[in-house]
């Protein structure tokens, strides 16, 4: 293959793209997009799913208002403005379609969740709008009510649309980047393997040397014409030589921007013999090596929900707070809080608060760190269950409004620890994944019984699996679940002691 332009080569080699390979990139999106649910379809959904939000706030409106007039009479307030208003503030809330979880029953969960939370957005801020504007309001009742009805209209609409266009299962969709032998081997693997994986097409830029006849899926034209298939697939494998180290990591740096995950095929040897590293994450055969961050949008959602809860916590949880340091200082001598240095965002270290649970040494050289064990020596009585219910963690909220944290997201980890004999980056190559969102108090791993100490490589992988696919599908409503498993049956765990 001829050598990765750089970032700003590439941007005038777009700019220059001929008409006839964008024709033939469009094309090959048309030619995918009609036999599955593409960009378009998607989006032509949710626009469907907007309207059906729209419409079925207007519903609930027409039975939020009959109930009124059979309990009191006429309103006192302009119901035009919320027969205008009110739809139009549905109409603009985020609707997702969690295609990343196969769980039928989690993916109802997050639809009710997230029908919930734009109920809420939606008639609190009417609410404000005509406040601020010195018209009369809503009572709170009829505001819950609204809230509740709005709700299960939504989700009723939204099964029945699903219904009416019988939606199928979105499969995840993949451009392999070199249709050599080694691409060619790794789609047929994907085939075979992956049922609920896609390979839409190849891009190579040899392309006077290729037998198209032999290509299991369409040619989508050269490297730099990657950009025009964004919208098209959620990932990009890199199937080349070993040999190709530099092109490698500039396609790598160049992608996982424009791209949720990219992956690197394994060499065809590999795939012959069908044999998968404990490290690697994704489809069959495939390791990952980047993935795109959170939107600005994710971000801004996140860190205000991660401000709102950690002040609501730490207020709730104040006068608890204050008894278990008091029994903590009675118990042994020592501080009440305890600080360990760990990995957060762009795995900056930071300092993270818990409550103190060992009995303090303070001549600790601090060299190598040692996992608490069962039956651990170093572990007070109190220690034993602040750890066994999490309790502990709880000055970590802190950490959160500290921006050092968030509610949600991979457990942190100190420098230098262990899964096994060997380092976590040592056992997961691409372990720094984790590092493109902040960690958490909880996390999606932790609700599916990876909470503790991970004392093998397989805790570590089965770990960084979950962390994976919690970044790769974050949403709000998936924050919300996670903190009320966690709260409502998250303080268990074989590991936690």
């Amino acid at each position: 293959m001829a050598q990765i332009v750089g970032a700003s080569q590439y941007t005038d080699r777009r700019k220059g793209c001929s008409r006839r390979a964008s024709a033939t990139c469009n094309l090959a999106c048309e030619r995918v997009a009609a036999g599955s649910d593409m960009a378009g379809l998607v989006a032509a959904e949710r626009l469907a799913l907007r309207l059906t939000h729209a419409l079925c706030c207007v519903l609930a409106l027409l039975v939020v208002t009959a109930v009124r007039q059979l309990q009191e009479g006429a309103w006192e307030i302009d119901l035009r403005l919320w027969f205008v208003f009110l739809p139009l503030f549905s109409l603009l809330m985020p609707v997702r379609g969690y295609a990343g979880f196969a769980n039928t029953r989690l993916v109802g969960t997050l639809r009710a969740i997230s029908a919930l939370i734009n109920a809420l957005v939606t008639v609190s801020g009417l609410q404000a709008l005509l406040y601020l504007s010195g018209m009369p309001v809503m009572e709170p009742v009829f505001v819950l009510l609204l809230m509740l009805v709005h709700s299960a209209f939504c989700l009723a609409g939204r099964t029945l649309l699903g219904r009416v266009m019988r939606r199928r299962v979105r499969r995840i969709r993949l451009i392999i980047v070199g249709a050599g032998e080694q691409g060619i081997a790794t789609a047929r693997d994907i085939a075979a393997n992956e049922p609920d994986v896609e390979v839409i097409g190849f891009v190579d830029d040899r392309q006077t040397r290729l037998d198209l006849d032999s290509l299991p899926a369409p040619l989508l034209g050269k490297a730099v014409d990657l950009a025009w298939q964004s919208h098209c697939a959620d990932g990009v494998v890199i199937a080349l030589p070993g040999g190709a180290g530099e092109r490698i990591r500039a396609l790598t740096a160049m992608l996982r921007d424009g791209f949720s995950s990219v992956y690197l095929a394994s060499e065809l040897p590999v795939l012959q013999s069908s044999v998968t590293s404990r490290s690697h994450v994704g489809p069959h055969n495939l390791r990952l090596l980047g993935m795109s961050s959170l939107p600005l949008e994710a971000r801004i959602a996140k860190r205000l929900f991660d401000m709102v809860f950690s002040t609501l916590a730490l207020l709730a949880f104040l006068p608890v707070g204050l008894v278990i340091a008091v029994l903590i200082k009675l118990e042994s001598p020592g501080p009440v809080l305890f600080t360990q240095l760990r990995h957060g965002l762009g795995r900056r270290l930071f300092k993270v608060y818990k409550f103190r649970s060992m009995a303090h040494a303070p001549d600790a050289t601090g060299d190598g760190i040692r996992l608490t064990e069962r039956g651990d020596s170093r572990v007070t009585r109190l220690g034993a269950l602040l750890r066994r219910t999490s309790l502990d963690e709880f000055p970590q909220f802190f950490n959160v409004l500290l921006g050092q944290m968030s509610v949600v997201g991979p457990r942190p980890h100190p420098p230098g620890v262990k899964a096994g004999d060997r380092i976590y980056e040592e056992v997961v190559d691409a372990f720094a994944e984790r590092y493109k969102v902040s960690p958490g108090i909880t996390g999606w791993a932790q609700i599916n019984g990876y909470r503790g100490n991970t004392f093998t490589e397989e805790d570590l992988t089965g770990r960084f699996a979950y962390d994976i696919e919690y970044i790769q599908n974050w949403s709000l409503e998936l924050d919300v679940w996670i903190v009320l498993k966690t709260a409502f049956g998250g303080f268990k765990g074989e590991n936690a002691f």
